[in-house]
């Protein structure tokens, strides 16, 4: 049994050409690419700390015939759900997989920049002889993971109801006796603007720690074609 139970969640279809929501300014195809890479380097990341974890994936149905090869390793588990949203979590996860856990972490897949080492420190951060949740978000106040060891489907399914907004899941939560950490470190990519902001922060050297050479050059294969729009 592991102690950590950590979920890549996928809202909605991000690899099916006719279901994917285009970012705008972005072409559907380099849309389906940039949600192929922020995945990636998300899996890339979380291998690292496998062994401690249990890592699942949550993805759309519309998906399952477009998983690229090797998009996920084989110890990762997936859980496929049929709605063409997300509203709420598999019944089943939240009956078996999730339960055998004492730590459950709920990251956003279009999110970047929390490194090993701070998934690492969420972790220590959670209080184990009480109720707790450590909260990462964006500078727009974007959920991007939620950690805690008695995250009731409630308050799963709320990150989800109340579209990761920071300060009503915070009012959500605030009314229950909890102890709350907040992190702010790391981007949710939900538009172009939040685009250029990836395009500046994997311009810096410390971004190496998150995103690795082989990532960042995939990357830079999508900063050139758009290079114009960019404009930073």
């Amino acid at each position: 049994m592991n102690k950590n139970a950590i979920i890549i969640l996928v809202e909605s279809p991000i690899l099916n050409p006719a279901e994917v929501k285009q970012f705008p300014g972005l072409s559907t195809n380099y849309t389906v690419y940039l949600n192929t890479l922020l995945f990636s380097n998300w899996v890339e990341n979380l291998t690292v700390i496998n062994e401690s974890s249990e890592i699942i994936a949550i993805l759309s149905e519309k998906d399952k015939e477009y998983l690229p090869k090797n998009f996920l390793p084989e110890e990762f588990q997936k859980v496929f759900y049929s709605n063409s949203r997300l509203i709420n979590f598999p019944e089943d996860l939240l009956k078996q997989q999730i339960k055998s856990a004492s730590n459950i972490t709920v990251l956003f897949y279009n999110s970047i920049g929390l490194r090993p080492s701070d998934i690492l420190r969420v972790f220590n951060l959670i209080q184990e002889e009480e109720a707790s949740v450590v909260i990462a978000k964006s500078g727009r106040n974007k959920i991007v993971l939620s950690c805690s060891n008695n995250l009731d489907n409630l308050l799963l399914n709320s990150l989800l109801k109340l579209n990761r907004e920071y300060s009503e899941y915070l009012n959500l939560i605030s009314s229950k006796d909890i102890f709350i950490n907040t992190l702010e470190c790391c981007l949710s990519i939900d538009d172009f603007e939040d685009i250029k902001k990836l395009y500046i922060e994997l311009s810096k050297k410390e971004s190496l720690s998150y995103c690795s050479q082989k990532m960042h050059e995939s990357f830079n294969d999508l900063f050139i074609e758009y290079k114009a729009l960019l404009n930073v």
